[in-house]
């Protein structure tokens, strides 16, 4: 992972978001504790020329609008047309018709290079159906599940997959030779992860082969990962998912030649990030037994996860 944070520092790329309203802010301030630069454009009258000088396009539907949609759209076009890396969050995409027909005619309109998504917002797009459960996962799957899963978007759309959720997966076709490490090959195989004692996702291998038949029976070679870590505290702070977004699309655009290293290194980032705010708030927690001092919460949190990436991106703490 340190390799993309040393190219996120010094390329310092710039994200245009047209992101969530509810967390516009956090994905600001996530992007400028990495390294890079946001820029949150929204008007469709803007688009093609906000666009044209970033390095990388971050679209969220978690807030949709008609203006919003058309804002997106333009801007994708552009991203695409100046070979611009464009990350999609699949924000609720279950929850409305409105959202879902967006996202499908976006997706055959342009090449989008990471779709992310909860596993029932992924499940949902492949299979055209709701989420009932709104933007929360309603949805189970084990570990050879949710990698199929996200496999078969990766093949659908021809882009990497991210399911996020306590364990994210990130799969990417790969049929292309010399696309592996090495030359062996297992049945949805995964990589091996460890967890340290703050909670922090350590990645031992992150790039491992599969291979998985589509649905006419022919056989298909990907690259797929699985990160873990984190803290449960992450649920309890709105738009986390958001923040990775922008933190994927800043990793992504800062070296478009190995988008899978980038992607897994954010996510890494953001697993690692989240252990590293709970116990620096457990630890600061137990300083004082004062009767009028209020403990830490979600709020707080949420100020810790953004120093811990700030401090993670500037090397105060050693992570593989």
């Amino acid at each position: 992972m340190n390799d993309f944070i040393e190219k996120l520092k010094s390329r310092s790329p710039l994200i245009h978001n047209i992101t969530n309203m509810v967390t516009i802010n956090d994905v600001a301030n996530i992007e400028l504790a990495c390294g890079a630069r946001p820029i949150m454009a929204m008007a469709p009258q803007e688009m093609d020329e906000v666009t044209g000088i970033c390095d990388g396009l971050n679209l969220n539907i978690g807030t949709p609008s008609e203006e919003r949609f058309e804002a997106m759209r333009i801007a994708a076009r552009m991203a695409e047309k100046k070979n611009i890396p464009i990350v999609l969050d699949l924000v609720g995409v279950g929850v409305s018709r409105f959202r879902m027909d967006f996202v499908m005619s976006l997706l055959d309109e342009v090449h989008v290079d990471v779709i992310k998504g909860n596993l029932s917002e992924v499940k949902a797009v492949m299979e055209h159906g709701r989420c009932d459960g709104g933007v929360e996962v309603t949805d189970t799957a084990d570990e050879s599940d949710a990698k199929a899963l996200a496999c078969r978007a990766a093949l659908r759309y021809g882009c990497i997959c991210v399911i996020t959720g306590e364990t994210d997966y990130v799969a990417e076709l790969c049929d292309e030779a010399g696309c592996y490490d090495n030359n062996e090959s297992s049945l949805m195989s995964t990589d091996a992860m460890s967890t340290d004692a703050t909670g922090t996702g350590v990645m031992d291998n992150c790039v491992v082969n599969a291979v998985a038949l589509d649905a006419d029976g022919y056989t298909h070679n990907y690259r797929v990962g699985s990160i873990t870590g984190g803290h449960p505290m992450m649920k309890r702070v709105t738009g986390t998912g958001c923040m990775l977004s922008g933190l994927i699309c800043a990793f992504v655009a800062a070296d478009c030649d190995d988008k899978y290293g980038a992607v897994t290194a954010a996510l890494s980032c953001m697993k690692s990030a989240g252990g590293l705010a709970a116990s620096d708030m457990a630890e600061h927690g137990r300083e004082t037994n004062s009767c009028y001092f209020i403990k830490p919460g979600n709020a707080a949190y949420r100020d810790r996860l953004i120093d811990a990436v700030y401090h993670i991106c500037d090397g105060d703490y050693e992570l593989m």
